[in-house]
This record gives C-alpha cells, structure tokens and sequence, in this order.
C-alpha cells in the first residue's frame, strides 16, 4: 500500500471516530424538558396549573402531554419518553412487577367512580333485582363496585360489561339504554348537566379505612417517576413533586379559577360543570412513602380477586420512591 493510500485511510478513520463522538455526545445530552405522562380527567384537572403555566425547574420546562387511555401512557412509559407518569394504581403496580422501572411518588386522586342512575332518584338498597352497566370486566370499577354490593349486603343485582370505555358507558346512561351503571368523573357532572333525571346512588370506595382517623384507602392514581430520571436528576424529584403538589392545591382552593382554566383547555364544556366536577374528583396529594400500609390494602383487593391484575404479587418495598 502506498503512503498517499495510507494517508488517506488514516484520515477517514480519525474522521469517522470525530462523527461517532459528536453523534455520541448528541444522543447523550440531557434532555431540555421534563415530560409527564397524564390521563384526561381527572388527573388532567390536577394538573390544570402545570398545564396552563408550564413551570421551568432545573432549567428544564415541563412539558405535560395528556393521553385519553391508560394504554396510550404505559406505551410511552415503555419506550422511555416519559419521566413522570400518572397511571391507575393497579396497572401501576402490574407494570413495575413486570420490570418497567417507573416507581410511586405519590396519590393525588382518591376515587372518581360513581354508580349513577337515570329516572327516579334511587339509593342501594333500591338496586336490588336490576342490572348494572360497568366499564371493563375485572377492572377497577367492576371489582369495587362488587365488593360495596357484597360489603352492603345487596345481591341479586346483574353486572353487564356491554361498553369498553367510561364514555360508552355514560353514553347509553344519557340515551336511556341502562338505567344503572359506574362512571367515572368529570364525565358523572357532565351527564347530571345534560340530563336532570341523572343522580349519583352512590360513591364507589374501598369500604374500608385504616387505624381511628379512617384513613381511606382508595389510593386510585398513583404519580409515578422513571428511575432514568431520579438517576440523573436526583434534586429535581422533590422539586416536580412539589409543583404538582402546588397545582393539586390551587385546583381545590381557587374553584373559580381552575373551572375557567378548565373550560379555556377544552377539559370541561363550561364553567358551571367544571365547578361541579372538581371536588367529586377528590384530589389530594400524599407522598406515597406515608402511603405503604394503605397502598398494600388496596391492592390486596385486587390480588386476592385476580392475582394477575397486579402481576402476580403485591410490589415489594422499592415500589414507592421516598423523596427525602
């Protein structure tokens, strides 16, 4: 080989490994945003404050990317575009048995089920003999609802599984195709605006409560952070929690403002709705490192019903991140 023929090998090859470098530090530098996972509804009226103002924290702006199914985020969630997360505490748990690495930060949403009926106002007891529309076979309202009839002593009561999603279900409440049937908020202040013969017979809850003060164990959402994201930016953990925390408040504390933010996001139709909707949301946020013993229960539900809906086993002690 000639030393012109050398020369030239020798600079492609110092080329190529400057492109492989410069590729390199591209793909790993760090990310100028903070992305967070959330379901319309509910968990997308908690955050309504994040999502009108988007704050900047460690020079990183939030960016809040709300999805309408649960699915829809533990996609994201899976192919590693999230950093925080907001999911239903069971598929929660499923998935971190499972080995995605998202980990428990929080509870801001304590139950959004209720069984509604349309017609005459009704309460349980009246329920007896008729049929029930849920959402989802084995799911969240399907398991909970049986369990207040059975902690309730109320049987003889059909459950039906004719509609896949909360929308559906309201739908048929609305055009009178079931009388009786579990939908979750903001769709329940919705109906009731549509259609005055709507009435709530019933919050769905756990039916059970911890130690004297009845804590309620109806830890429903769980906000989940990605342990790629409290690897890198261990600081920063508290410091998001701490601003959803804020918005969680302000959207209790300021109904007014928050029904307008609402209505000026397409979250709600208007005003008079968004206002009715907030407090059924029940929106509060714990730290979920106070939470262990509540969170247990409440899963053990669903275990003890289907083991495989929370894979196969309550999540060990990592599950819940403690933030300081």
């Amino acid at each position: 080989m000639n030393m012109n023929r050398k020369n030239y090998i020798a600079k492609l090859l110092s080329l190529i490994f400057c492109l492989c470098t410069i590729l390199s530090a591209c793909t790993n530098k760090p990310s100028a945003t903070i992305r967070i996972g959330v379901l319309d509804g509910p968990s997308a009226i908690s955050f309504i404050q994040m999502i009108d103002k988007p704050p900047v924290i460690g020079g990183k702006k939030i960016e809040i990317i709300v999805k309408s199914e649960p699915l829809q985020i533990q996609a994201l969630m899976m192919q590693g575009k999230l950093d925080f997360a907001i999911l239903p505490t069971v598929m929660a748990a499923n998935l971190y048995n499972k080995g995605l690495k998202y980990r428990m930060l929080a509870c801001p949403i304590w139950g959004t089920l209720y069984l509604l009926t349309n017609g005459k106002e009704r309460n349980l007891k009246d329920i007896k003999g008729h049929v029930i529309s849920v959402f989802g076979q084995g799911a969240t309202a399907d398991i909970l609802l049986q369990r207040k009839l059975k902690m309730n002593g109320i049987s003889n009561v059909k459950i039906v599984y004719n509609y896949t999603s909360n929308h559906e279900v309201a739908k048929a409440l609305l055009y009178k195709k079931t009388e009786l049937a579990v939908v979750s908020e903001p769709m329940v202040s919705n109906l009731m605006s549509l259609d005055s013969t709507i009435h709530i017979v019933s919050k769905i809850d756990c039916e059970e409560y911890i130690d004297e003060l009845k804590q309620n164990i109806f830890v429903q959402t769980s906000f989940m952070v990605s342990e790629r994201f409290t690897a890198d930016n261990p600081t920063l953990v508290e410091q998001v929690c701490h601003a959803y925390t804020h918005s969680c408040n302000l959207t209790n504390e300021q109904p007014e403002q928050t029904a307008k933010l609402l209505v000026k996001h397409k979250i709600s139709p208007n005003i008079a709705v968004a206002k009715r909707s907030i407090p059924l949301c029940n929106i509060h946020y714990v730290s979920a490192f106070a939470l262990e013993e509540e969170v247990n229960k409440y899963l053990k539900i669903f275990y003890d019903d289907n083991p495989k809906s929370i894979g196969g086993k309550l999540p060990d002690s990592n599950f819940i991140f403690q933030t300081y």
